[in-house]
């Protein structure tokens, strides 16, 4: 093999990082002063152009076109070609008439190249120039954007689902203002992503399964043994304004609860976050935390590590990520269910019903 054309192919990549190799064959998006042209060719002798071919795509279509080598230089090499393909371009007929409008494709490209800007995020384009996508945003990483070519939809996102965030941004007409409204969403919604980190850091979250998507707007966490707080945010941009709490666990229990939290509720403290707030209510210094952390100490710690299984399936983790978490009225029963198998427990039973989608029936067990 011959190391020096290994070394001179990764100089090529390096020089033109939109480029996948494989073998002697290259394709991919590249930019040339300023332009973006997809493109495929076939170097075995790199970077000569000994049976050398090249194809590029063609404006508003979807397919590439084979550029003759008798446009070539005998003199160049491949490094040559891509230099001049602006010009390779204009003269096999690709280029667009000053008389006649560019389509949005073009403008769509030149506005990708002027976007460009990987100190504030990444940016990258598919093989077929059909989709592009912003990640890794400065300060805000978990954050992205996809947006599908020369269509201008909103493919998928990292905001909160529970907004219609495709329908806003849809408004906008071009790349830049789309990008700048979705950052500026992002730092809209820190209250929303502040109000839930506490919770996520400080509590022992058992849905949605850690770790937490950024467009998930509920947590389901341990406010104490066999009882559960399921918080939603309707509304990202009114947290506190938009909750609901639900208390989860055994009659008796929720009923005292939920008593302590209505009342709660009345004296809400503005200048605090959710999690403080709830701690004041139920007059807590700290929730428990995720088995393993230390919070319990010593043995009860470890005993806690043993995840409890659902008493009908046998399972601890659904596909979908739901534990088991429903529990007996009886407080000398122990066994401990997932929702979605005690509904289709109850549904066996004579004596089971639903009423307003919540279902009713007796334990399996006692």
């Amino acid at each position: 093999m011959d190391l020096s054309n290994i070394e001179n192919w990764d100089t090529f990549l390096l020089r033109y990082p939109g480029i996948i190799l494989s073998g002697s064959r290259a394709r991919g998006t590249i930019k040339i002063k300023n332009k973006w042209y997809r493109l495929r060719l076939n170097c075995p002798y790199f970077p000569h152009l000994k049976d050398f071919s090249l194809e590029i795509q063609q404006p508003q279509k979807n397919t590439l076109e084979k550029i003759s080598n008798t446009d070539l230089q005998t003199h160049w090499t491949v490094y040559d070609v891509m230099e001049n393909l602006p010009i390779l371009y204009n003269d096999c007929g690709f280029a667009f008439s000053s008389k006649e409008e560019k389509p949005v494709t073009t403008n769509i490209y030149q506005a990708i190249a002027d976007l460009y800007a990987p100190e504030r995020y990444i940016l990258e384009l598919d093989d077929l120039c059909t989709r592009l996508r912003f990640s890794k945003f400065e300060e805000n990483e978990q954050h992205y954007l996809q947006i599908e070519l020369p269509s201008l939809k909103i493919s998928d996102h990292s905001l909160p689902s529970c907004f219609a965030w495709e329908e806003q941004l849809q408004k906008y007409d071009n790349i830049s203002a789309i990008v700048q409204q979705f950052q500026k969403y992002i730092q809209d919604l820190q209250p929303f992503y502040e109000n839930f980190a506490d919770i996520d850091e400080l509590c022992y979250v058992v849905q949605p399964r850690p770790p937490v998507s950024t467009k998930c707007n509920w947590r389901i966490f341990v406010l104490r043994e066999r009882v559960y707080l399921k918080l939603v945010i309707a509304d990202p941009f009114a947290p506190i304004a938009s909750m609901s709490i639900q208390i989860i666990g055994p009659t008796q229990a929720v009923e005292e609860l939920r008593r302590t939290l209505s009342e709660g509720l009345s004296t809400w403290d503005a200048e605090l976050d959710i999690h403080k707030n709830l701690l004041r209510i139920f007059n807590l210094c700290y929730f428990p935390m995720p088995p393993g952390s230390g919070w319990l100490g010593g043995e009860a710690d470890n005993a806690s590590t043993e995840p409890q299984f659902c008493n009908i399936c046998y399972s601890y983790q659904l596909d979908e990520g739901q534990i088991p978490i429903v529990s007996c009225d009886n407080i000398k029963c122990t066994m401990i269910y997932h929702a979605a198998c005690l509904k289709e427990w109850f549904n066996t039973l004579s004596d089971g019903k639903d009423f307003l989608s919540v279902s009713f029936g007796a334990c399996p067990f006692c």
